[in-house]
């Protein structure tokens, strides 16, 4: 559906995107995750068509994306509402703006407003909405003309616990039918409905995350024993690089190279340490993703 080549980007003679390349099908939710100044926002303003890139391609089924301006909804991290304006007003604005015709604007206005939850504050003025109401009206102008591709900047950052999981929820029922591009750089937010991820620092892809990614860390298992006094003493004397407490049975081991299983429980027998269960240490994607945009 998008696929994004070679892209460069200098603002100010300084290069804030180097040759990025990607591509989202049809369906997807991807989160473009990065550290902040990492180029997420440039990146996105780039496929929206709002800077001009110098460098690469961006396409949209196949063509130009400038050609499919019209297919795409886009909330930026501050939109810019009137807050003496009401609800439906803000709606009125914006859909005028992106091209929808009166009559048509007349009848999705109310749709949207009640699929983002804000059906009975239309005569609402901007001012009188919580930061949560705020961003799901953001959300509303942005699918107001029936997009294929829904691009969110930062759509939770600056909002508290309850705005977050209004917006959130939001996000999961547009995910059914939307295509989605979501910007961020809380990680437990993109978790919970991002499908894969593409790692952004200093303007480069650095990684990217999906089901396939290798989760587990070969070199670290988590490992359960009988507990006991000798056990504990015994574990301390073995040849691991590092040995944690997880909890009152439970450990976390790390050994200089990769480790087989079957060898770490065939030693641990030998030691007459007993076993209850044994596993590869699974990271999560925060560790993940810190490690790709570690400095060290």
């Amino acid at each position: 559906m998008i696929t994004v080549e070679k892209l460069h980007k200098t603002i100010k003679k300084r290069k804030i995107l180097c040759d990025i390349s990607f591509s989202i099908t049809k369906g997807e939710c991807v989160g473009l995750l990065g550290p902040n100044g990492a180029g997420k926002t440039t990146l996105i303003k780039c496929i929206t068509g709002i800077l001009q890139h110098e460098q690469g391609e961006i396409t949209f089924n196949s063509a130009p994306i400038m050609q499919h301006k019209k297919n795409i909804g886009y909330l930026s991290q501050h939109t810019d509402f009137k807050s003496w304006m009401t609800c439906e007003e803000s709606l009125l604005f914006f859909g005028k703006l992106s091209g929808v015709d009166d009559e048509a604007l007349r009848e999705n206005i109310s749709v949207v407003l009640e699929e983002v939850g804000l059906k009975d504050k239309e005569n609402y003025k901007v001012e009188q909405l919580s930061g949560g109401m705020k961003q799901r009206l953001g959300i509303a102008q942005a699918i107001l003309h029936q997009p294929l591709l829904l691009i969110l900047d930062e759509p939770v950052s600056a909002l508290d616990p309850i705005g977050r999981n209004e917006v959130k929820k939001l996000i999961a029922r547009l995910k059914k039918r939307t295509t989605i591009i979501i910007s961020t750089h809380i990680l437990d937010d993109a978790s919970e409905f991002c499908d894969r991820y593409i790692i952004i620092k200093n303007g480069m892809i650095v990684g990217n995350i999906n089901d396939e990614f290798q989760k587990s860390d070969r070199k670290r298992i988590l490992v359960k024993i009988e507990n006991s006094p000798q056990a504990k003493e015994t574990l301390s004397n073995t040849d691991f690089e590092k040995i944690e407490i997880v909890s009152y049975n439970t450990y976390l081991l790390t050994g200089v190279e990769e480790l087989e299983l079957k060898t770490v429980v065939n030693d641990f027998a030998q030691k007459e340490i007993n076993t209850i269960s044994i596993e590869f240490y699974e990271k999560g994607l925060e560790e993940i993703f810190l490690e790709m945009v570690s400095d060290t």
